[in-house]
């Protein structure tokens, strides 16, 4: 968009200059300053300035005031009133030269601001309309138009022909009676004809016009424009006008149109149940209903001139600026809509399906767009809970998928292993040497010890899922569980010659709950034994990390790929492995351990090359921040 250029007429020099200073700072153009009448008439002529600020009292022969109206006549420019004159009398003087704002100084920059915006869009739309106006009247005087003369101390009337074809009747079908052309006016009109006429006789001026209706030979009614010049008496002839009567029928039916199409508009706009708003191009609101503001929870007044990226949600600022370019592009002809997200004035979050159209002027710029917001939170809402019930569904199936797995299955086998071994045991006792028996014993402990490890995981899952699990966080020294449970599975690391190892830490309290962080620390380092190959290596390290302690146990056994790694942590995928002796297992240790840690108010997760090992680490808040 062009800078606005403006030209400060004002004869106080140091309130020129700072007016001048406080515009530039606003980003306008000052052409230049000037402290006559004079001079403003030139500097106008020579640096064709967007608006002109206008001081009432000025130097040299003409005020601020008759200069203003010079500059209106010539060229049609803007002109805004700087002022410290407040009587009424000045004021009066300056309506008349039809000015686009009237200041009191002192002003604030941004009340000067918005006026001089205000003087500079207004005059672009009366210039329009003026040329409209200009071309509309060359086209009617160019049609349909009579020429009369009438003598007002004689009574008499002249018409010519045409003037008598605009009123539908031939040239010997209507004489020059007063009394006939005067039944020819509107009825209604008659008095407000007369009392305009019996004025302007009165007064002083030259130039009669009045617009008013007409009857019709065929009994329809038309409009015409009277225009007349008086001419004074002289020894030839009395005091007469003439002038020309022009139709004007479809100019005042299209102006009658007009204002109803704006009145509809305008009652549409208001009463709408719908929030409805006018941006300028460059997104600016101009315009705003009652139902958009209460929408949002602003006032009209704190809309107008807030851009629509000012309300808008950030996630949704370049969807919606892209449609808007879109329409300016004309790659949209008529509207398009979006579903977007609005910021109220308390910063909540409103759905809103909103429907933008771009209003073009007869030579297809653009003029201002129309959208219309139509409140869908509450569907939005309805809908992310249908989500969120639905992944809940979506989980609880996969629990009862998987649990009813594990009966069947995975609680069945260890079972079956059970059975067989002691079933051997009773048959065989005789046949056994005192190392057999010791053998399978140690085999059946073995057993019943995954079978008790499974049992105990499945009950703390299913409490979990019934809800009946009660946090009781205390402060637990971190580094004395990590010990117990390394202690405890240290005979199964040695089954398979794996040595672990527990880094030397510092003491470190967290504010957990005992029995969960156990079994964390159990199923992972269990998981860790079990991946492993023989003579492999565990570690177990623990250390602060801002306001949390980190727990890592990592392996170097056979490591998890990337795609299975998203398959953790995870009900709803049926991800199990395996170990390295064959070892059997469940996948629901890790899901436990996801959901115990987050019950703590920590994170788990885990980093890991298939064949390289792994490492998962788990957060939980440290005692000393609580």
């Amino acid at each position: 968009m062009d800078t606005t250029s403006i030209l400060i007429v004002e004869d106080e020099q140091i309130v020129a200059k700072n007016i001048e200073k406080r515009l530039v700072a606003a980003g306008y153009n000052v052409t230049s300053t000037v402290s006559t009448g004079e001079e403003a008439l030139e500097a106008v002529k020579e640096v064709k300035p967007d608006l002109v600020l206008m001081d009432i009292k000025l130097k040299g022969k003409i005020d601020g005031i008759e200069t203003a109206h010079t500059l209106r006549q010539r060229y049609q420019l803007p002109i805004i009133f700087l002022t410290s004159y407040t009587d009424e009398d000045t004021f009066q003087r300056a309506k008349i030269t039809e000015p686009f704002g009237y200041l009191i100084k002192p002003f604030e920059i941004k009340e000067l601001n918005r006026v001089i915006e205000i003087a500079i869009y207004k005059n672009k739309i009366f210039n329009e309309l003026h040329d409209t106006k200009m071309r509309l009247d060359i086209a009617i005087e160019a049609g349909r138009t009579g020429v009369w003369e009438f003598w007002p101390t004689k009574k008499k009337y002249y018409s010519d022909n045409n003037l008598k074809a605009l009123y539908g009747f031939k040239k010997d079908e209507l004489s020059d009676d007063l009394d006939i052309w005067s039944a020819l006016v509107y009825k209604e009109d008659r008095e407000i004809m007369s009392e305009t006429f019996n004025n302007f006789l009165k007064g002083s001026g030259r130039e009669f016009t009045l617009e008013h209706r007409i009857y019709r030979k065929d009994g329809s009614v038309g409009w015409v424009i009277d225009h007349g010049l008086l001419f004074e008496e002289d020894k030839d002839k009395p005091l007469r006008l003439i002038g020309t009567t022009t139709d004007i029928t479809e100019r005042k039916e299209y102006e009658i149109e007009v204002k109803k199409s704006e009145e509809k508009f305008r009652s549409i706009f208001e009463s709408s149940g719908i929030g409805m708003a006018m941006l300028g191009p460059d997104g600016h609101f101009n315009k705003v209903n009652q139902v958009f503001c209460e929408m949002l929870g602003y006032t009209e007044d704190e809309l107008i001139n807030k851009n629509f990226r000012d309300i808008t949600h950030p996630g949704d600022i370049d969807k919606s600026t892209d449609l808007t370019k879109k329409l300016l592009k004309n790659e949209y002809f008529e509207s398009s809509s979006l579903e977007k997200r609005y910021l109220s004035r308390t910063k909540e979050i409103i759905w809103a399906l909103t429907t933008i159209s771009l209003i073009r002027d007869s030579e297809n710029k653009p003029v201002f767009f129309i959208a219309q917001v139509q409140d869908i939170t509450t569907r939005k809402k309805n809908e992310e809970q249908l989500e969120r019930y639905t992944e809940e569904l979506k989980k609880l199936n996969a629990s009862k998928d998987k649990f009813f797995s594990i009966i069947s299955h995975d609680l069945r086998s260890p079972f079956n292993s059970l059975l067989g071994i002691t079933e051997y045991i009773a048959q065989s006792f005789d046949e056994l040497s005192p190392e057999d028996i010791k053998e399978n014993i140690f085999n059946v402990y073995q057993s019943t010890q995954k079978v008790y490890n499974l049992i105990l995981n499945l009950l703390e899952w299913s409490r979990l899922q019934a809800g009946r699990f009660e946090l009781e966080k205390i402060k637990l020294n971190l580094n004395q569980l990590i010990a117990d449970t390394v202690s405890l599975y240290q005979y199964l690391a040695e089954e398979k010659d794996i040595r672990i190892g527990v880094e030397e830490i510092s003491e470190i309290n967290v504010y957990a709950d005992k029995y969960m962080i156990e079994t964390v620390l159990r199923n992972l380092l269990t998981n860790a034994i079990k991946f492993t190959a023989r003579a492999g290596a565990i570690s177990v390290s623990a250390l602060k990390k801002g306001d949390f302690a980190r727990v890592t146990v990592a392996d170097n056994g056979t490591g998890i790929s990337e795609s299975n790694q998203k398959k953790l942590f995870r009900i709803d995928t049926q991800f199990k492995t395996d170990g390295t002796a064959k070892e059997k297992g469940t996948g629901l240790g890790l899901i436990l351990c996801k959901e115990f840690v987050e019950k703590n108010g920590g994170t788990i997760s885990v980093e890991s090359k298939e064949g390289n090992g792994a490492k998962f680490h788990f957060d939980l808040p440290l005692f000393d921040n609580k």
